[in-house]
């Protein structure tokens, strides 16, 4: 074959278009890869999200306790003698548990719910105070930071109110089961 501008034309045209099908996208289909992860955890009072006894406050001391580093609530009233917290009756208890954000982000959201492992109806049994005297009432599963966010360094106090006089689910007494203080915070 005679090389004429045409043909080389042609020619260079098929090695272009022979390269970009050898060459691809860039995309790819799967990739497996392993990499080292450093976590190390620690109790609630020195996290991250450091959870402790609200300071100064007679109610944290005799509600609220640490076991295996982790805070529990203890609303049994057995630490004083009682058996539990009234029937047919809305129980306040400011002051328990203080929330820190030990973390380098500030906090956009931090939400805090009470949870029962039964398959029972609690719905506005369980709403939240925020703030050592009790000074705003939140719902269930609500942000305490009222969408302020909480910054590195700064802390947020927290209080129970459990309503067994006028709730939603219709009861006056605690539905059987395990419950759960679910926290939940968010940076972004």
């Amino acid at each position: 074959m005679k090389l004429t501008r045409r043909n080389a034309l042609i020619g260079m045209g098929t090695v272009a278009a022979g390269a970009g099908v050898i060459g691809g996208s860039g995309a790819f289909t799967s990739v497996e890869a392993d990499r080292t992860v450093n976590i190390s955890t620690t109790g609630d009072g020195s996290a991250a999200l450091a959870l402790a006894a609200a300071p100064d406050s007679d109610n944290a001391t005799e509600y609220v306790s640490t076991s295996n580093g982790q805070i529990q609530l203890d609303l049994d009233g057995t630490s004083a003698g009682a058996s539990g917290i009234n029937q047919n009756a809305k129980t306040t208890i400011d002051n328990l548990v203080q929330i820190t954000n030990n973390g380098s982000q500030a906090l956009t959201s931090l939400n805090v719910e009470i949870t029962n492992s039964g398959d029972n109806n609690i719905s506005g049994i369980f709403t939240f105070t925020k703030g050592s005297d009790g000074d705003t009432t939140l719902g269930n599963n609500v942000d305490l930071t009222e969408s302020n966010g909480l910054g590195s360094g700064s802390s947020v106090v927290f209080g129970l109110i459990i309503n067994l006089l006028d709730n939603n689910a219709g009861v006056d007494d605690l539905p059987s089961g395990d419950y759960t203080l679910n926290i939940t915070a968010n940076t972004s």
